[in-house]
């Protein structure tokens, strides 16, 4: 089947990146493509599409995915696009393949009696923030059209009438939720490649709520970037929070698929705090009897220790303790970093104390803006792992420039962060014991939000507290 794919990108940096390179290649294997990007790219990016002969078409960074379709679209025109028997329009959001296209094209080819089709499905479901209610439809990373479809006046007059979205809302209302019912509704006949309909009673969204299903017992070639940066109070309301670390490790172990250039581009993209918490970059190690001395430097590594700055009491006691734990499992925490080749800084867990979390998060808020001046990255509302007790393995590969000296409390901040800038993540550990308390301690929680009358006796509690205390 002759096929055109128009592909959608953006990257605030003009970064063509090694996973969408990646899945471009793969897909002109069976197809022409077309790069729409919303910005301008880098020169090296733009040498890699000339080296590739691709057709690129550079615009604004207007309309999102919706504005790139339909410009190229409008640019190409009905004559040349009616020159294909199929129209692919894909957005960069998908990582991918995992797999070979081939038995997906195949698949989808004998399908004749299909006017569009789509990679996954969401389900119905009512939502304020996308207009109310979201009826069943086909997800708009991955549309692909037939000729019977966009030859007709249906289709164009679809996109010529289309108001460009100012938000990503309106991108979901006005076409990613729009596109299904509207041609079905014309009498253009649909499905989707990856059947999940035995799903549907569990999860509205299943290639973000069970990846690794999808592409483990069901054929999906893709998988959504977003699955390792999601916010993860939101994963935590639709799943059980191991969807990411659970897709990482298939791909790691499972695929050919180089992950690890997925998570370094994110590193460039994303705030550290979110990818460590859907990928779980929080190790337990246990305490071996090992009278062996561990060469740091032979490993490439460094041990960075400094004094702890002062907070309330409690909270200086479990750092100190916290720091002590650390040295007496230098040697286990040091063989993380041959496992873990992107692991560029590890240090102590903090304390489950309330008040050294609260403290760690306000220093975090009071130090951010600065932060934000000195560093390419992006920034979260939560803090990333840093050394807060004064002790930090790390790789010194991951500080070209040289390790910063630990002088301020800021300066806590710009071990992981430098890290990130240089493509390495950070991460932190703790005992077996400590895992088992912070284990009890989540459950103590969730039970806790389960019994809306406790959380009232609490809130109770704590205005009675700040009453006295006024």
């Amino acid at each position: 089947m002759k096929r055109l794919v128009i592909y959608f990108h953006y990257d605030a940096q003009g970064s063509l990146d090694g996973p969408c390179r990646f899945a471009i290649a793969a897909l002109r294997r069976n197809a022409d493509l077309v790069l729409v990007t919303n910005g301008i790219l880098t020169e090296e990016s733009r040498a890699w599409v000339r080296q590739k002969n691709l057709r690129l078409m550079e615009r604004e960074n207007n309309g999102f995915d919706v504005g790139a379709y339909r410009e190229a679209l409008l640019s190409l025109g009905q004559d040349v696009v009616c020159c294909y028997e199929e129209l692919v329009l894909m957005n960069y959001t998908l990582a991918g393949p995992v797999c070979s296209l081939a038995a997906m094209w195949e698949h989808m080819e004998r399908r004749q009696d299909l006017d569009f089709w789509g990679l996954t499905r969401h389900y119905a479901m009512h939502s304020r923030r996308f207009g109310g209610t979201v009826p069943e439809h086909l997800q708009s990373h991955f549309l692909a059209v037939r000729k019977r479809m966009f030859g007709s006046p249906d289709f164009w007059e679809y996109w010529q009438t289309m108001k460009l979205p100012r938000s990503y809302e309106e991108s979901v209302i006005r076409h990613e939720t729009r596109f299904t019912g509207y041609f079905a509704e014309r009498g253009y006949r649909w499905d989707s490649y990856v059947q999940t309909d035995d799903l549907k009673p569990v999860f509205i969204n299943p290639i973000m709520a069970c990846p690794k299903e999808l592409l483990e017992e069901r054929c999906c070639p893709f998988f959504k970037r977003r699955s390792f940066f999601t916010p993860y109070l939101d994963e935590l309301r639709r799943t059980d929070g191991n969807a990411a670390a659970e897709l990482y490790a298939y791909l790691q172990s499972k695929t050919s698929y180089p992950v690890e250039a997925l998570v370094r581009s994110l590193l460039r993209t994303q705030p550290l705090s979110a990818l460590c918490q859907n990928l779980h970059w929080h190790y337990v190690v246990a305490e071996k009897d090992n009278t062996q001395e561990t060469d740091l430097q032979k490993q490439g590594l460094r041990l960075v220790r400094f004094v702890p700055f002062e907070s309330e009491p409690v909270t200086d006691w479990y750092l100190r303790k916290s720091a002590q734990c650390a040295e007496g499992r230098l040697a286990e925490a040091a063989s993380l970093f041959a496992e873990k080749p992107l692991l560029g800084v590890l240090s102590p867990a903090l304390p489950l104390w309330p008040k050294a979390l609260q403290t760690v998060k306000s220093r975090w808020h009071a130090d951010r803006s600065l932060l934000d001046k000195k560093l390419s990255v992006p920034l979260g509302n939560d803090p990333p792992p840093a050394p807060h007790a004064g002790w930090a393995l790390v790789r010194s590969d991951a500080f070209p420039q040289g390790v910063p000296i630990v002088e301020q409390e800021i300066d806590c901040w710009l071990l992981p962060l430098i890290a990130q800038q240089n493509g390495y993540y950070s991460a932190t550990f703790e005992s077996v014991g400590q895992a088992a308390a912070r284990a009890e301690y989540g459950d103590v929680y969730i039970q806790a939000s389960a019994e809306p009358a406790a959380v009232a006796k609490q809130l109770g509690r704590l205005v009675k507290h700040k009453l006295k205390k006024g």
